[in-house]
């Protein structure tokens, strides 16, 4: 996915004019779906949520830079309306695990899958840079700037969050190795 193309897509937005809209939501929902059900643990909250993202956004077009980093201005969008719901709602209820995903793309209920298996391993920090970086392809100076936190601190968190990932992997390696 290219900045530029994306900048180029607020322009054309500030104008009033909306007929690519489709193919920039194709562009960036991903990530920010994926950075929301990080979150919430839930597929169908997470589509609700992301639509919400997506009416901020809206509302909010005329007063985005257009030469601030899209992508990232979306995924702090979803990430605070994410966390707006978790406080207003309290904890989210934790059906993901009975949840049956539908899909129209494998590779949807795949990473949605492995994103469950992650989240058993990494502690919640954790899974969100690594949610942001992964799925979401930010960099790490982005994260940084997303979460508020020091440059530093969002690469110690995915570097411990990837050498647990990497143990995890040789365990269960060795685990079905035994067994064969």
């Amino acid at each position: 996915m290219r900045v530029e193309r994306l900048e180029n897509y607020i322009v054309q937005f500030k104008k009033g004019n909306f007929d690519l809209f489709d193919d920039f939501y194709e562009q960036v929902k991903r990530p920010c779906f994926y950075n929301i059900y990080s979150l919430v643990k839930n597929h169908d909250l997470s589509e609700d949520l992301l639509q919400e993202t997506f009416v901020r956004f809206l509302k909010s077009i005329n007063s985005i830079d257009e030469n601030e980093n899209v992508l990232g201005y979306l995924i702090l969008i979803s990430r605070n309306i994410t966390l707006d719901y978790i406080k207003k709602h309290g904890r989210v209820r934790e059906l993901y695990e009975h949840e049956e995903v539908v899909s129209k793309d494998d590779n949807d209920i795949d990473k949605t899958i492995l994103l469950d298996k992650v989240r058993e391993i990494l502690k919640k920090d954790q899974l969100e840079i690594f949610t942001l970086h992964v799925l979401s392809d930010l960099t790490f100076e982005e994260i940084a700037k997303i979460l508020k936190r020091p440059l530093g601190t969002v690469l110690w968190s995915y570097n411990s969050a990837i050498k647990k990932l990497r143990k995890e992997i040789k365990l269960w390696e060795k685990l079905t190795t035994e067994t064969l």
